[in-house]
C-alpha cells in the first residue's frame, strides 16, 4: 500500500473518532435534570435533618430550663427554717407562720404554690440591746443596737432569733420578723409600716422582753429570706413561672421563665411527736407509720399558719397541751412541667405528664394532677396553657429539710 493511501486511512480514523467525542444536547439536558434531582434530594434530606436536629435541641433545652428552675427552688428549700424551725411572727399577723407553706391548686386551675422562709447567715449581727434601757412590752419597738450592722442595708427584712436551751427535744427557737428602715454602724432602725413592720412591732414582744428565754445579748439578727413560687394565673397562655421575694405577701411577683404549665408539690411529714398519729400509717408507698407522704389538700392544712386564741405572740401558747401537736415537715418533692415555645419538627406530646398516683391521689410523692389528653382535642377545648402543638417534659427534685428536725 502506498504511503499516501496509508496516511489517508489514518486521517479518516482520526476524523471518525473526533466526531464521537463529547455529548449531544439531549445527553447534556438529561444530565442536568438528573443532577438537579440529586441536589434537590440532598437538600431535602439536609433540611429534614436540620429541622430534626433543631427540634431535638429544643427538647433538650427543656431539660436545661427545668434544671435551672429546680436549682433555684432547691437552694431555698435547703435553707428552709434555718434559725427558725419553730416558725416566726410577723407584723400584723398574730398567727405563727411555718417555715414552709404549701397551697394546693393555688389558683383553681391545677398548679400548686410553694412558700419558703429562712434566716440568711450571709448577713448577721449579735444584739447588744433592744430599744434602750426602758424596753418593755408596752414600748413601741423602734431600734436594735448590735455589735456591727455593716451587713445590712435599708429596706432589708430581718429576723430576730433567741434560742432557748434545753434537752435536744426541748430546744425552742423564738423568731420574729421586722423591716429595717435605716442603718447606722451599730444601730438598726426598724420600719413601722410596709410588709414587715408596724407602729409597735409587737410581734417581737416576747423575743425582746421575756427574761425566761434569755437576755438581749442572747439574740441574733439575720437577714430574712422569703420566697414563693407559682404559675402566673393571669397569663396562662404564656405559662409563666414566677417568684415573689415576699412570699406573695406583697404584690411583687417577678417573672422567671415562660413555658411552665404546672408546678406540683408533695411533702413528707414526721408525726412521731403525736402517739395517736404515729400509730396509723397513711396510704403512701412506704410502710413507715411515722413518715407520711401527702400530695393534696392535707399538706396545705398541715403547713398553714398556726392560730390560737391564747395570748398573741407568745410562742408557748401555740404549742400548749390544748393545741394539738403538729407533724414536722421533713422533705419536699417539687415537680414542674415545661413545654416547647413553638412548634418543632418533633411529634407533639399526646398528653401532659401524669403527676398523680391514681391508687393514692392524696398520699404520693408527685402531686395530684392527672394527665390531660391533647391528641385529637381541639385547641378551643383545651386549657389556655395547653393550646398548640408542643412537646412537654417534666422533672422531679426531692429535698430534705435539714433545718426542720430541731424544735418541735
Amino acid at each position: 500500500m502506498s504511503r499516501r493511501r496509508a496516511r489517508a486511512r489514518a486521517g479518516g480514523r482520526v476524523r471518525a473518532w473526533g466526531r464521537r467525542a463529547g455529548f449531544t444536547l439531549i445527553e447534556v439536558m438529561v444530565s442536568l435534570v438528573v443532577s438537579a434531582l440529586l441536589v434537590g434530594m440532598v437538600l431535602s434530606i439536609f433540611s429534614r435533618m436540620s429541622l430534626a436536629y433543631r427540634g431535638q435541641q429544643a427538647v433538650a433545652e427543656l431539660q436545661q430550663i427545668l434544671a435551672a428552675a429546680h436549682g433555684l427552688i432547691e437552694a431555698d428549700l435547703r435553707q428552709a427554717g434555718f434559725q427558725m424551725p419553730d416558725g416566726f411572727f410577723r407584723a400584723g399577723d398574730q398567727r405563727l407562720r411555718q417555715p414552709v407553706e404549701l397551697v394546693n391548686d393555688a389558683d383553681g386551675f391545677g398548679p400548686d404554690q410553694l412558700r419558703v422562709f429562712y434566716a440568711d447567715a450571709s448577713a448577721q449581727a449579735r444584739v447588744v440591746d433592744f430599744n434602750g434601757a426602758a424596753d418593755t412590752a408596752a414600748d413601741p419597738f423602734t431600734t436594735i443596737t448590735v455589735d456591727d450592722a455593716g451587713d445590712f442595708v435599708a429596706g432589708d427584712a430581718a429576723v430576730i432569733v433567741k434560742i432557748q436551751d434545753g434537752a435536744p427535744a426541748d430546744v425552742r427557737f423564738y423568731a420574729c420578723v421586722v423591716g429595717i428602715a435605716a442603718v447606722a454602724p451599730t444601730v438598726l432602725t426598724l420600719a413601722t409600716g410596709g410588709t414587715w413592720g408596724s407602729a409597735d412591732n409587737d410581734q417581737c414582744d416576747q423575743v425582746r422582753t421575756d427574761a425566761a428565754i434569755g437576755t438581749d445579748s442572747r439574740a441574733m439578727v439575720y437577714r430574712f429570706r422569703a420566697r414563693a413560687y407559682r404559675i402566673d394565673p393571669t397569663r396562662r397562655a404564656l405559662a409563666v413561672l414566677q417568684v415573689s421575694p415576699t412570699a406573695g405577701l406583697a404584690a411583687d411577683w417577678q417573672d422567671l421563665a415562660v413555658g411552665f404549665t404546672d408546678l406540683q408539690v408533695a411533702s413528707r411529714w414526721d408525726d412521731s411527736a403525736d402517739p395517736a398519729a404515729a400509730a396509723v400509717d397513711t396510704d403512701d408507698l412506704d410502710t413507715d407509720p411515722v413518715r407520711e407522704w401527702y400530695s393534696g389538700e392535707a399538706q396545705e392544712t398541715l403547713s398553714a399558719p398556726i392560730t390560737t386564741s391564747a395570748t398573741p405572740y407568745v410562742m408557748a401558747s401555740y404549742f400548749a397541751p390544748a393545741v394539738p401537736v403538729r407533724p414536722v415537715m421533713v422533705g419536699v418533692r417539687v415537680t414542674m412541667v415545661v413545654r416547647t415555645h413553638s412548634k418543632v419538627d418533633v411529634l407533639p406530646s399526646a398528653a401532659t405528664p401524669n403527676l398523680v398516683d391514681a391508687a393514692r391521689p392524696e398520699n404520693n410523692d408527685l402531686g395530684d394532677r392527672a394527665a390531660v389528653t391533647l391528641e385529637g382535642v381541639a385547641d378551643g377545648a383545651r386549657p389556655d396553657e395547653l393550646r398548640g402543638e408542643h412537646v412537654y417534659r417534666y422533672s422531679t427534685v426531692g429535698t430534705d429539710l435539714r433545718n426542720m428536725g430541731v424544735g418541735l
